[in-house]
């Protein structure tokens, strides 16, 4: 039987779904292998975000 378009597309979403869990996983776990790497992705964006934060309060 041949395969319709629907299930084509909803195969592709499946595979390209998949296939981004499994390299996130990658990321994460080169990211908490290395030290260097966990400060950059998790503490940079944290002390972003707390220097804008106090930047607002200052502005009040």
């Amino acid at each position: 039987m041949e395969a319709t378009a629907m299930e084509t597309a909803l195969n592709a979403v499946g595979t390209f779904f998949g296939q981004s869990i499994t390299w996130m996983g990658d990321v994460f776990d080169f990211v908490i292998e290395h030290p260097l790497a966990m400060i950059m992705v998790f503490g940079m964006p944290i002390a972003g975000f707390a220097v804008g934060l106090l930047g607002r309060l200052i502005r009040l």
